[in-house]
């Protein structure tokens, strides 16, 4: 399979790593966009070959084409944090708790350049949001905040341990809007751990709990949960290809 079309821009000082779906300069066909955080690191082919999968699930008409955007942070201890709190991996420091600018930036500013730069499908039904660890706690926040913008959305490993992210859900008025959220995690990812983290797999199903009671159902949130020990960005990649047909597949 040839190389994958890859545009680097930046917007209001921030690295994007824009992925092209085959065939897009050949036609005049609009694609569903999905918003990456960690510049894309999910489908990042040196990374994992998330992205050849995706090709080819395209190519054989099993997935959409599609743009993938992938978003720099500037500092994602920052950014990608809801709420200010002591930093558990940095001792003595705190992480920064911007998420609502962040998600703020992601949802008024560039989804709307991305727009008006690229042939996308710009309904919230075509607009992703996924990310890994921190990315996937963000990307969470960030469509439950904007929830007629984005309306799929992928966590994969979501550190929901972080404190404060389930008093937060519990408060939202969550409502069925036509969103889809996959998520995922290690059967004991935390396990062992004394901070905050040894909370990954409980709070993880406290959320998958709570959308079920207030208006998700089987159909629009799905919580996959495998064999694995500790946080693996290797093990949880894998599932992209699937969680983008899950949350893509038609009606």
């Amino acid at each position: 399979m040839s190389q994958p079309s890859v545009l680097h821009d930046t917007f209001n000082e921030r690295q994007l790593l824009i992925y092209l779906p085959d065939g897009y300069a050949d036609s005049d066909q609009r694609y569903p966009v999905v918003y990456l955080q960690d510049s894309g690191d999910l489908i990042e082919p040196n990374d994992s070959d998330t992205l050849l999968k995706v090709r080819e699930l395209t190519a054989k008409g099993e997935l959409p084409g599609m743009i993938f955007v992938g978003v720099a942070s500037f500092d994602r201890n920052d950014e990608y944090t809801p709420f200010v709190s002591p930093n558990v991996f940095e001792p003595g420091k705190m992480f920064g708790g911007n998420a609502s600018v962040y998600a703020r930036f992601l949802a008024n500013e560039l989804k709307p350049y991305i727009d008006s730069k690229l042939r996308t499908l710009p309904d919230r039904e075509h607009t992703g949001i996924m990310g890994f660890s921190f990315g996937g706690l963000i990307s969470v926040y960030t469509a439950f905040s904007y929830p007629d913008i984005f309306g799929r959305i992928g966590s994969f490993s979501g550190s929901f341990w972080f404190p404060g992210i389930i008093e937060w859900l519990e408060q939202l008025p969550i409502r069925q809007t036509g969103q889809r959220l996959y998520m995922n995690l290690g059967h004991a990812e935390g396990a062992g751990r004394t901070n905050g983290q040894q909370w990954m797999v409980p709070n993880s199903k406290k959320v998958y709990e709570l959308l079920l009671q207030n208006g998700f159902t089987e159909s629009t949130v799905r919580q996959v949960i495998y064999e694995s020990e500790y946080h693996s960005f290797d093990l949880g990649v894998q599932y992209v290809p699937e969680a983008l047909q899950w949350l893509f597949r038609a009606e």
